[in-house]
C-alpha cells in the first residue's frame, strides 16, 4: 500500500511496523491511574545524537562518572533530566572584552 498504513491481518489487527519503536511515557494501560508517568530514557547513541557529541565521549564520561547517568540493570541508558544537567554542566559564561584584552597584552 502506497499510502503509507499498514494492512489488517487475517484477525483484523494491523501488523507491527518493521523497525519503527514507539515508546511513551505512561503508556501500557496506565492511562487510568494517577500514577506518574515514566520518565523517557535514551540510548547511549540516542541521547548522543540529542546532544550532537560523539556517542564514545558520552560512553567514556559516563563510565569515569564524570556525567550524570541511569543504568537499568546492566544497561547503560540517560534520561532527559541526565541530559538536561550534562548541557547545564557544560554552559560557560561569556567572557567580557577588557578580559581578553588584558590577558593579550
Amino acid at each position: 500500500m502506497s499510502d503509507g498504513t499498514v494492512p489488517p491481518n487475517q484477525h483484523g489487527r494491523r501488523a507491527p511496523e518493521q523497525g519503527k519503536r514507539r515508546y511513551s511515557a505512561g503508556s501500557g494501560g496506565r492511562q487510568g491511574k494517577a500514577a506518574d508517568p515514566l520518565p523517557e530514557v535514551f540510548t547511549p547513541e540516542e541521547a548522543a545524537a540529542l546532544l550532537r557529541v560523539p556517542e564514545s565521549w558520552l560512553r567514556k564520561r559516563a563510565s569515569a562518572r564524570q556525567v550524570p547517568c541511569t543504568f537499568i540493570g546492566k544497561h547503560l541508558r540517560f534520561s532527559s533530566s541526565d541530559l538536561e544537567q550534562i548541557i547545564r554542566s557544560g554552559h560557560r559564561a561569556p567572557v567580557s572584552g577588557n578580559a581578553r584584552q588584558q590577558t593579550s597584552e
